[in-house]
């Protein structure tokens, strides 16, 4: 049993592997960056960006004073945190509570983030930052992601991500044990006391949400000033997920009334199945604050009710959304007409949204600039109508990504109407190359679509050099161009891309059979503001 923040990696990868695997592994990490992004919402609560999370269950128990993860993860704070907790096999339900085991900090000693515990957990919990993983590295490791993982001889009940940890959390051997520092006595005089209200209100604003909470019970004045509204507007809760609950969510609720981006992911995951208790309160915060919201995001919430859903679509100054991995299912909600004017970033990847209801979101959004539909393969996606609902209904849109979408019901014809998005600046298709092949849409595209500068062609067995000619010749604003494991592409493709785009920076030739190295040292010589990524 698994449980993960982001796309799986298959159960039985020698099944199109160069589609379902490598498309898949992909997605977890890019060096080329990504403009629908999601900004901090509070960087104080989440300095080190956890974006997302793996779920280990094992067969047998572990201690926790045997904890060591690999120096290569605690040198560049890849990791954020890690968790652990006993699972009861059967029901899945924890018993007790989650664990905190490992929190990355500034610390220059590594070992000082290691928490001294010792209880017996049977799962354990990975929080990351992406965006820190060295890309080749990784890559290779998820492509084994179906292999068994053992530690101290216990291996995971499926084959799932747990190939990642195989260098990564290297063992549970050897006790680490931090030292405790001595207490420090204060006895000065505490001179807050004499600061003016505003230099405390600026002081107060540079704390995170669980030091607002202990300011709030110093005294009198403290609370009053840490109660101030102003310190809600931008609230990241996903890093307090294991405390998330029904009372802890009402009391906050008050605090919630003006806030503008609003951070819930992971937000009722403190168990591993399903929970009920929240649908009420996040519908409730929500109803109170839909006036003033404008970033919203409930990535990986595992219950949504159609009262919640109905209420987000209230909101008439969302600006930014995000749906990702949510696995409600949705008999039906409304959208009053107009109330997604301000909408520009939307995605909804991994969703359990439905292809009529997503069109339904998609026509009443006409400012959409971003949309992310990654990993829906699971979906009956009719690609033809999607395409044909963006045309008429989001003329504005910059990017479009459906990565690893491979049940892609979509032809070559369909393919053409991204050549109609005139604004269009980036375009990623990986792993959903059309059947029967047709490259006549690339024309298009470079013809009319003169603004692109990403396009991500990864996983597209039939491409040729031929195919990518009029995108290397118009698209003159092409600044990354991701080609991994095209193995038609050869070196004619990368040396017109480097001589014909003035403004081209990062190049991924990933397991292009026909590239060696040698080829892409003698350009790398010749174009040092090109930034070559290939396997090692």
């Amino acid at each position: 049993m698994s449980d993960v923040s982001i796309y799986k990696s298959p159960y039985y990868p020698e099944i199109a592997r160069d589609h379902y695997t490598i498309g898949r592994s992909h997605v977890l990490v890019r060096p080329l960056g990504r403009p629908y992004d999601q900004k901090p919402y509070r960087y104080q609560d989440n300095p080190f960006g956890a974006e997302y999370f793996f779920t280990f269950r094992f067969l047998g128990q572990i201690n926790t004073i045997n904890f060591k993860m690999h120096p290569s993860w605690e040198e560049a704070n890849v990791v954020v945190r890690i968790w652990g907790a006993c699972i009861n096999h059967h029901t899945l339900k924890i018993k007790g509570k989650w664990h905190l085991l490992y929190e990355t900090s500034h610390s220059k000693d590594p070992s000082k983030n290691y928490k001294e515990s010792s209880h017996l957990i049977t799962a354990i919990r990975i929080e990351f930052n992406k965006n820190l993983l060295m890309y080749p590295w990784i890559i290779n490791t998820l492509l084994a992601g179906h292999e068994f993982l053992a530690l101290s001889d216990f291996p995971l009940v499926l084959p799932l991500e747990g190939k990642v940890l195989y260098e990564g959390v290297q063992t549970f051997t050897g006790i680490v044990v931090p030292e405790k520092e001595p207490e420090k006595k204060w006895n000065e005089k505490n001179f807050t006391e004499t600061l003016p209200t505003e230099i405390m209100y600026n002081i107060f604003g540079c704390l995170d949400l669980r030091s607002l909470s202990r300011c709030a019970q110093v005294n009198e004045r403290w609370n009053s000033i840490a109660s101030d509204l102003h310190f809600y507007q931008e609230v990241d809760l996903k890093v307090y997920w294991d405390k998330i609950n029904r009372n802890n969510l009402e009391k906050l609720k008050n605090k919630l009334q003006i806030v503008r981006k609003l951070d819930m992911s992971w937000s009722n995951d403190a168990t591993l199945i399903r929970n009920n208790e929240y649908d009420d309160s996040i519908t409730s915060i929500l109803e109170g604050a839909k006036d003033t919201l404008t970033h919203l995001c409930l990535n990986h919430t595992r219950l949504l009710s159609e009262k919640t859903m109905q209420q987000i679509f209230e909101c008439p100054n969302l600006n930014e959304l995000r749906l990702r991995s949510i696995s409600s299912i949705f008999e039906g909600f409304s959208i009053s007409c107009n109330k997604l004017m301000e909408l520009k970033i939307l995605d909804i990847s991994s969703s359990s949204l439905e292809i009529l209801q997503i069109i339904e979101i998609l026509e009443n959004i006409p400012n959409l600039e971003h949309l992310v539909m990654d990993d829906c393969d699971w979906l009956e996606f009719d690609f033809d109508s999607i395409i044909t609902t963006v045309v008429k209904y989001n003329p504005k849109l910059k990017s479009w990504t459906s990565s690893c979408t491979f049940d892609l019901k979509n032809n070559s014809r369909a393919y053409k109407e991204f050549g109609k998005l005139i604004d269009l600046e980036y375009l990623d298709v990986t792993g959903c190359e059309p059947e029967p092949y047709g490259s006549s849409w690339l024309h298009c595209l470079a013809m009319n679509c003169k603004k692109l500068k990403r396009l991500e062609l990864g996983c597209w067995n039939h491409l040729t050099d031929e195919d990518l000619m009029p995108v290397l010749t118009q698209c003159k604003e092409l600044s990354h161009l991701y080609l991994p494991y095209t193995p038609k592409i050869t070196f004619t493709t990368l040396s017109m891309a480097c001589k014909n785009l003035p403004n081209l920076r990062h190049i991924c030739i990933f397991s292009c059979e026909k590239i060696t190295k040698e080829m892409v040292e003698v350009l790398a010589e010749l174009y040092k503001h090109v930034n070559f990524y290939q396997t090692k």
